[in-house]
């Protein structure tokens, strides 16, 4: 399952400034949650190209491998800052540059074509659950000089780098798709569902590299032309060229939140950089006056009540049982969205879990996809055994337990950080973590309803054991493992000696992994799925929160009619 790639290419129309980088984040988890692994190309931030081929114009007849390595220092700095961005939404990554997947040019010009890269070296990355980063346009040339694709190169470069992986490949871009006119200017222009290579040479040209699309034709590779979080976008590489008669009225999502505190102020912040999909109409707080500088006065209230009223969606983040459940329950029954990041209203509702408007992949992982991976390989029919190291807190004192602090400097250090509440006692006894299991062995084995759990916190785990286990390059994790065993659920926490090839010890600090073994359809051999990502903090909880309110806005306004094709020729309407 995890071993479907995407190339995502993010130009320079949708990655216009450094502000735009958490857009980028946000589609590339979604396609993490889809059980993508992710290969992002990346150009530079607009208008950083021009400005640095004007720095060094004064310069003449300069060689071409200098102006080459001035001008990708733009796409250095696009690359590592969306590195850093995806690093702070809990999701790992790793910059890939040209030297290092030896993606050779066929010339040492700066409008080139690549001829040659080491795809094994890309996949050893994504294999790691790691997002691969790689600057757009630039290569290097049989000789070792750097050398560039040209204007648009990033198209090709995309394009290359999935047919040498036999990737899906899908261009973002400011528009969602190629139509027959310019949407900006003309009110009835229409998209292209699917166009042939030579229809979009004609027609996509304008948004898509005509060279990228000569070499997907030579190729035979079909690629997709879309936005920012669409779902629907352009095919090229279509038999026939069909527009599509789909006419949507879109409105953003009036969302209500419940709570303004770590998760809650990151998910306002985010919704509020996204106003075409959601339109935030109250937040409830105990406090309105102490959230003044965070959020506008007129959507502050203490009264939850009239935040639920009259909003598509209900994000709750106040946590604990009540009123949350109040909250929550009275939201459902007025067939409200909701989406909770509450894993402990969950594990003492189970009606609510089992509500298909209630959405809760925050509650558990943070920037882990747990649920929905446990939930697809569940339908695949094979769930062995799943265990999670799935406390960001308990890893963090783990680690620095590791480093040489004591157990209460390490916990100290923990709520400096963010990855640990003032009262941690739910995090450090296992309970956090058997709430959690309980959850995901929901989805893993939905048939059997009896849970046997046996559960051990870190409070009293031996620092020189985990001292001393650090030092052989392991690790001691509190590692939560499920299965089933003769009908019945048996849950499993405790703090456990891992050893150094393990997936546990390879994470650190406050990063969450989850390992699910299945039965191989061949011969019954039991095949490991592997997911790593921050688990605590802010930003890690607010990308699952998000996440699933981008799924309920393409769910109710993305495909949300049958759409019927026309077959028509290129030039004119319909």
């Amino acid at each position: 399952m995890r071993d479907k790639i995407i190339v995502l290419k993010f130009g320079s129309s949708v990655l216009r400034t450094a502000a735009d980088l958490p857009h980028a984040v946000h589609e590339i988890y979604r396609w993490i949650r889809h059980h993508y692994q992710v290969v992002a190309v990346v150009s530079a931030f607009s208008g950083e190209t021009d400005r640095l081929l004007d720095s060094v114009s004064t310069y003449g007849n300069a060689q071409p491998e200098s102006i080459a390595r001035v001008v990708a220092t733009g796409e250095d700095i696009a690359t590592a800052s969306l590195a850093l961005e995806l690093d702070r939404f809990g999701i790992p990554s790793q910059v890939l540059d040209a030297s290092q997947i030896q993606l050779i040019a066929q010339t040492c010009d700066n409008d080139t074509e690549p001829i040659s890269v080491d795809p094994e070296r890309i996949r050893e990355v994504v294999n790691l659950g790691r997002v691969a980063v790689i600057p757009g346009f630039v290569a290097r040339d049989l000789q070792g000089q750097m050398a560039l694709f040209g204007r648009g190169g990033s198209d090709l470069s995309a394009l290359f780098l999935a047919h040498s992986l036999k990737a899906r490949c899908r261009l973002i871009k400011d528009v969602d798709g190629v139509f027959d006119f310019d949407p900006a200017t003309f009110s009835s222009a229409r998209r292209f569902d699917e166009m042939t290579f030579a229809d979009a040479l004609s027609t996509g040209a304008k948004i898509i590299q005509a060279k990228a699309i000569t070499f997907a034709q030579r190729k035979g590779i079909p690629f997709e032309v879309a936005s920012l979080g669409s779902s629907g976008g352009t095919r090229v590489g279509g038999s026939q060229s069909v527009l599509s008669d789909e006419r949507l009225v879109q409105h953003p999502l009036k969302v209500g939140l419940l709570g303004l505190g770590t998760v809650g102020l990151g998910v306002y912040r985010e919704v509020w950089k996204q106003p075409g999909w959601f339109d935030v109409t109250g937040i409830a707080v105990r406090r309105p006056d102490h959230h003044a500088q965070n959020a506008p006065k007129q959507l502050l209230t203490s009264k939850c009540w009239d935040v639920i009223e009259g909003v598509d969606v209900v994000v709750e983040l106040i946590g604990g049982i009540e009123p949350a459940g109040d909250l929550v329950g009275a939201a459902l029954g007025a067939g409200k969205s909701v989406e909770t990041a509450n894993k402990l209203l969950l594990t003492e509702n189970a009606d609510f879990a089992q509500n298909p408007r209630l959405r809760y992949s925050a509650a558990v992982g943070g920037a882990v996809p747990a649920l929905e991976a446990v939930e697809a390989l569940a339908a695949g029919g094979g769930i062995v055994a799943l265990s999670g190291v799935l406390n960001g807190t308990c890893n963090y004192v783990l680690d620095q337990i590791a480093a040489g602090c004591d157990f209460g400097e390490a916990v100290t250090q923990a709520r400096a950080n963010g990855f640990a509440e003032q009262d941690p006692r739910e995090d450090l006894s296992g309970s956090d973590t058997v709430c959690k299991l309980r959850l995901l062995a929901r989805r893993a084995f939905p048939d059997t309803e009896s849970i046997a759990v046996r559960s051990t916190g870190i409070e009293k785990v031996d620092p020189d054991w985990v001292r001393s286990t650090a030092k052989n390059n392991g690790r001691v994790r509190l590692v939560g493992t499920a299965v089933e065993n003769n009908g019945r659920i048996e849950l499993t926490v405790g703090p456990q000696e891992i050893r150094p090839d393990h997936p546990f010890a390879k994470i650190r600090n406050e990063e969450n992994c989850l390992v699910i073994n299945t039965n191989s359809q061949d011969d019954f051999s039991s095949a490991r799925h592997v997911w790593t990502g921050r688990g605590a903090g802010r930003w890690p909880t607010t990308t699952a929160v998000m996440a699933d309110l981008f799924d309920l806005y393409r769910e109710r306004f993305g495909q949300s009619h049958s759409v019927v094709p026309s077959v028509v020729g290129v030039g004119g309407p319909a």
